[in-house]
């Protein structure tokens, strides 16, 4: 298992999609803790990330007025830019999954990348800290050829597909009716199912920032496509 380490200076410099600044972690300290988990000074999730979740929220709340009134308008008759018709007939829900999933992975990646974590190990199961076995040689009695994928690696996928899975399930059941509160919690329970485990502060940072970036990035993504949509 690797040992955490906060590089500042990769932090600082990563680029394109990995490269929001970490906000959070420049910010920690006691005036920021609101209501720490027991023997934590990092919580999950903090008020910097339900705030930002929040703003999620509002964002596609937002997404759902202009879908619908671009819906309405088409049907009217009324004369529709290519974009506003494109965007009339596209599935909001599917495009923001997938805006949201790209944003999540690509933080995942960053922290790989940015601390030389083992990942994707094909010949390992994820859920399992231990080398698993090369595939060539499944009866041996010692590992051969493996490595262990990194525990904080494995920890923030984790949060990622618990996240997914938690958007899309509220999406097939509420659809075109979920609310911003469903996205809060959705994300939110996400990251706290997960930081259950960990029993390390810096990896419980790491968690809350990923979280925290997706929102933010998501919000901005999709904001942006809205400005487009309604000129």
């Amino acid at each position: 298992m690797k040992k955490l380490v906060l590089t500042a200076a990769l932090l600082a410099t990563a680029t394109s999609g990995f490269a929001m600044g970490d906000t959070l972690f420049d910010q920690k300290n006691p005036a920021h803790i609101v209501t720490p988990a027991a023997g934590y000074e990092i919580e999950v999730a903090t008020p910097e990330t339900v705030e930002a979740l929040e703003e999620l929220g509002v964002t596609l709340e937002r997404v759902y007025e202009v879908h619908k009134d671009l819906v309405y308008r088409h049907e009217r008759g009324e004369r529709l830019t290519d974009r506003q018709h494109r965007y009339a007939e596209h599935d909001v829900n599917h495009e923001f999954l997938r805006v949201l999933d790209r944003n999540l992975t690509n933080r995942v990646e960053f922290f790989k990348r940015a601390h030389n974590w083992n990942g994707d190990n094909k010949y390992e199961h994820t859920a399992n800290y231990q080398v698993f076995l090369n595939k060539h040689n499944k009866h041996a009695k010692e590992a051969v050829n493996g490595y262990s994928n990194s525990y904080g690696w494995n920890v923030l996928r984790a949060v990622r597909q618990d996240a997914l899975d938690n958007v899309k399930a509220v999406f097939d059941e509420k659809g075109e009716d979920t609310r911003g509160e469903d996205i809060v919690n959705a994300m939110k329970h996400a990251a706290e199912k997960n930081a259950l485990t960990v029993n390390s502060e810096e990896l419980r940072f790491y968690i809350n920032e990923l979280v925290w970036y997706t929102a933010k990035q998501t919000a901005k993504e999709t904001n942006k496509q809205l400005s487009h949509v309604l000129k």
